[in-house]
């Protein structure tokens, strides 16, 4: 704790201090701010203010710094760590910014002098939508000249995934292309980034502070408070039930949870974080491998524990990122290891789908406790799109978990967090959640406007949360759901609840998909054609469309078919086409929660 200002100074030196403050122009107070911290304990102020009476200038202005900071995000975590910079960067004397990179006029760039990007990366290497515009401006042909620009970019990624923080890396290095100068080197924050960034933040901030008062140092008040922490929430597993009938090649969790008096609030499109633990199971078969004793004690900061104990909950297992492997290889010098991690396109095939377990046992190499938990990556937190309404029932909110198995090396392997709520965690039990607001995935504001929503397999969770919100809220606007799996009769997920909506109105439009209940598969974007002119309609009366769900094929080939739907219905050319979907994304009529 900063010691209490009244046991540091006088209430005489307090009432002058706050007397001088109060005269002083905001060049003045930047002035003094810069000039104080400059001395630190070195000369003495007084020698250089003219206290005779003198009619000279008590301060010398100084250039005011402004600083842009633009942010990309899909979760909210670049959001979040932008709005902790300005904050950071204001207590050091910069006027500072900031602006989504959506909302962004591109054509500023060319006035900007210093600028910040925080931008996440989005599945394999892709920007998040709201940094769509502006990715494709830089590597445009209208992209300016930028050798007046000082810039720095923050990249926000996954270690697990091959292209981390890809977005970032691709801006920080286009600005520099455009001849752009960098203030710092390319910041990679992993997931668990909250631990460094007291201290690469503050850095980073320097760098530009630095240029205003010749000081690169920040104070350490500042240090304290660059990061804030949200707090966890231990909630009651109040039910579990199977979604899935019987003969089902899937395994989909409804799951309520109690948060009566918690504090917690959510809105229709937020996701709960949830706090996952390794499978006991696998940690023993880990530390057997390794010939490591389960009671051997690891210090993990202030704390002491268990290898079991630190392995179970503290540390990542089921996924095995670039980095640890690399760090492993160092320990390891194994040949064939040294080899496939020369060649990355094979690297990656290793790694997809390989757990912590696999890489011990196909290049084993000799580890003791410590060595162990240096490697590893500590253990991410897990998001799930909410599937409830808080206006429909505060007292609850519920998540659609479907569990990740697979075979590998002849024994069954499981997502980490899927895996824990399927496998371990039971009715009565509690976990400890959190909720993360996903503010590119919201409803109209206007309960009037139609909503179109595809959302197949898990991907029908935040609409269920957006059909209990309509219904409670008396919603006039109409909604279209599409929804799709692989079989009507074992994995309509939420039927009952969805027929009886359609029945009573809350669904105005129910279009299903069920993939393999014929010898030609029909998909949720076959529906979508199917009703092609009337989906136009809707777009053109206003209706916002959302989809949620697998990235990789289904969003990419929804978005192709509703390119077509307003090409064809619409009469346009392709380039018309990109520009009215454009102008969809533009004014948030087309959100994505993909994943």
């Amino acid at each position: 704790m900063i010691q209490g200002f009244n046991s540091i100074f006088t209430e005489e030196q307090i009432t002058g201090a706050k007397k001088l403050y109060a005269s002083l122009s905001a060049n003045q107070r930047l002035w003094m701010s810069g000039y104080l911290a400059g001395l630190n304990g070195s000369g003495s102020l007084l020698e250089d203010l003219p206290l005779n009476g003198t009619s000279q200038p008590m301060v010398a202005e100084v250039e005011q710094i402004h600083l842009t900071i633009l942010y990309g995000t899909h979760t909210g975590n670049s959001k979040i760590l932008a709005e902790q910079t300005k904050e950071l960067a204001q207590s050091y004397g910069i006027e500072v910014g900031l602006t989504s990179l959506q909302e962004y006029k591109v054509r500023k760039l060319k006035e900007e002098t210093n600028l910040l990007v925080i931008v996440s990366t989005h599945g394999e290497g892709d920007p998040p939508v709201s940094a769509e515009e502006f990715y494709a401006y830089i590597f445009g042909k209208k992209a300016p000249q930028s050798s007046h620009l000082n810039f720095a970019v923050i990249g926000l990624g996954d270690s697990s995934y091959a292209k981390f923080c890809q977005t970032g890396k691709d801006i920080y290095q286009q600005l520099n292309v455009l001849g752009a100068k960098a203030v710092h080197e390319m910041i990679e924050l992993d997931v668990d980034y909250k631990d460094s960034i007291a201290a690469v933040l503050p850095a980073l901030v320097a760098k530009f502070g630095a240029k205003l008062n010749g000081n690169a140092s920040v104070p350490t008040v500042l240090l304290q408070t660059a990061v804030s922490v949200d707090e966890w929430v231990e909630a009651e597993v109040l039910e579990k039930i199977l979604l899935n009938g019987t003969g089902s090649a899937k395994e989909t969790y409804h799951i309520e949870l109690d948060i009566e008096g918690s504090g917690l609030q959510y809105l229709p499109g937020d996701a709960l974080e949830v706090m996952a633990k390794n499978s006991p199971g696998l940690v023993k078969e880990v530390l057997a491998k390794l010939n490591i004793d389960q009671n051997n004690s690891v210090k993990l900061g202030d704390a002491t524990l268990t290898i079991e104990e630190a392995l179970i909950s503290k540390f990542e297992l089921t996924v095995v990122t670039n980095p640890v492997i690399k760090k492993y290889a160092e320990k390891a010098g194994n040949k064939q290891l040294d080899e496939l991690i020369a060649d990355d396109p094979k690297l990656q095939e290793y790694l997809y789908g390989a757990d912590f377990l696999d890489v011990i046992n196909d290049f084993p190499t000799p580890l003791d406790a410590d060595a162990l938990v240096s490697l590893l990556r500590k253990l991410p937190t897990r998001l799930y799109s909410i599937s409830s309404s808080y206006a429909y029932n505060p007292d609850e909110v519920h998540v659609t978990v479907g569990a990740v198995r697979y075979q590998r090396n002849n024994r069954e392997h499981h997502g980490v967090c899927s895996g824990y709520l399927a496998d371990t965690i039971n009715e009565g039990d509690t976990i400890l959640v959190r909720v993360k607001s996903n503010v590119s995935f919201k409803l109209p504001t206007d309960n009037d406007v139609r909503i179109v929503m595809v959302g197949p397999g898990t991907g029908i969770a935040p609409f269920r949360s957006f059909l209990q919100e309509r219904e409670a809220l008396d919603a006039g606007g109409k909604n279209w759901l599409f929804f799709g799996d692989q079989h009507f009769e074992t994995d309509f997920l939420y039927q009952t609840e969805l027929l009886a909506y359609r029945k009573n109105g809350v669904v105005d439009k129910l279009d299903v998909a069920f993939s393999r209940d014929q010898h030609e598969k029909v998909y949720v974007q076959d529906r979508m054609r199917e009703s092609g002119e009337e989906l136009y309609n809707w777009l053109n009366e206003g209706a916002h469309f959302y989809v949620c769900g697998d990235m990789k094929r289904m969003a990419k080939d929804v978005k192709d078919t509703l390119l077509q739907i307003i090409k064809k219905y619409g009469n346009l050319s392709d380039e018309q086409a990109q520009e009215y979907f454009k102008n969809l994304k533009s004014t948030g009529r087309f959100q994505e929660d993909v994943y």
